[in-house]
């Protein structure tokens, strides 16, 4: 397995595809690049997908707690793009890992080429939101319960997070269930990363951002609804925002001919623009 020595710790990687070197940020906290990997992997013929995990999840090193910070995440993902001898990476992030995306393009401008969000908010202010949309969604008293507790460890993470993930997806089914075989979860990770939400606030920094930006939404998404995207859409000079109608949060799971698609032609057309 592909260790990288970065800031005190260490991040597990995999690569696949080649051209366009992209950093991969998944997201929870808690959960870990398998959520994205193979699943993404067909990108390979448009990006190098360098596929990681954040410091204290899936199987990169279990620093201090404390040192999970939105800054030291941004820092980790520039020592691993220096580690791995690029110049500037693309970032594709999804839902948490938007926020830290965010965070590293905000930081590193100089360092990021093209940034691609799936399921984003430019900022953690909507909460009492994300139940309405799950009751909408139907989500049973069991998975309410679920969605606002504090897991003591990654096995209980585990058994919550099977609870809930159906709200997760549009036409819930077996690729839904087949995407998190393989995660290695971390209850810690988690409850840390629902602690530094209150400190996501990038709303008034979004005009900073430089690189060229796709955002990604899926119709029926209820943790971050397509209106928090139009939000960062309406922000970021030059966003464009692709809406995923028969979709949930992983609309490459559920749409993959369109999403793939709508990846490809942007990225194609910003390139030749270059």
């Amino acid at each position: 397995m592909p260790l990288v020595p970065v800031n005190g710790t260490e991040l597990f990687y995999a690569e696949v595809g080649s051209r366009l070197p992209c950093l991969v940020m998944h997201g929870g906290l808690g959960l870990d690049h398998t959520s994205m990997h193979p699943s993404l992997d067909p990108l390979g013929d448009r990006l190098r997908l360098i596929y990681y995990d954040h410091r204290g999840n899936g199987r990169s090193g279990r620093p201090p707690i404390e040192t999970l910070t939105f800054v030291q995440f941004a820092a980790d993902a520039d020592a691993l793009r220096a580690a791995l001898g690029h110049e500037r990476v693309a970032v594709l992030g999804h839902s948490y890992g938007n926020f830290i995306a965010l965070e590293y393009a905000l930081a590193y401008p100089q360092r990021v080429s093209h940034l691609l969000l799936t399921g984003t908010a430019p900022a953690f202010d909507y909460g009492p939101e994300i139940e309405r949309n799950a009751r909408e969604r139907g989500a049973t008293p069991e998975m309410l319960a679920a969605l606002g507790m504090q897991p003591r460890d990654d096995a209980e993470l585990a058994r919550l997070w099977a609870t809930i993930l159906p709200l997760y997806f549009y036409r819930y089914d077996r690729r839904a269930e087949d995407l998190f075989r393989e995660t290695r979860f971390s209850a810690a990770a988690m409850v840390r990363g629902a602690e530094l939400l209150p400190h996501f606030k990038f709303l008034l920094r979004l005009s900073e951002l430089r690189a060229p930006t796709l955002l990604l939404s899926g119709r029926h998404d209820f943790i971050t609804p397509r209106h928090q995207a139009e939000r960062l859409q309406a922000s970021v000079p030059h966003a464009r925002l692709v809406t995923f109608e028969k979709s949930g949060h992983y609309p490459w799971v559920e749409e993959p001919e369109a999403f793939f698609g709508a990846v490809r032609e942007w990225l194609d057309r910003v390139m030749n623009d270059e």
